[in-house]
């Protein structure tokens, strides 16, 4: 899924690096700003689907996944 963030950064959604909050929700952060985001505006079946392929995708760069 092709998204665009509010610093202008374009790209594939599942390329964010998953993490968790403050309140240990699991959420999307923009490589280049910083930006939190839930998903929340994805029905939760998507949601699951977008937040496993960002785990994947960064457990290949070699990088700790968020639980």
């Amino acid at each position: 899924m092709h998204e665009a963030c509010y610093c202008g950064r374009n790209g594939e959604i599942e390329d964010r690096t998953p993490v968790l909050d403050a309140d240990g929700t699991r959420v999307l952060e923009c490589p280049d700003c910083g930006h939190l985001d839930r998903l929340e505006w994805l029905p939760n079946e998507a949601r699951t689907l977008i937040f496993e392929k960002a785990e994947q995708k960064k457990a290949w760069r070699g990088a700790p996944v968020a639980a």
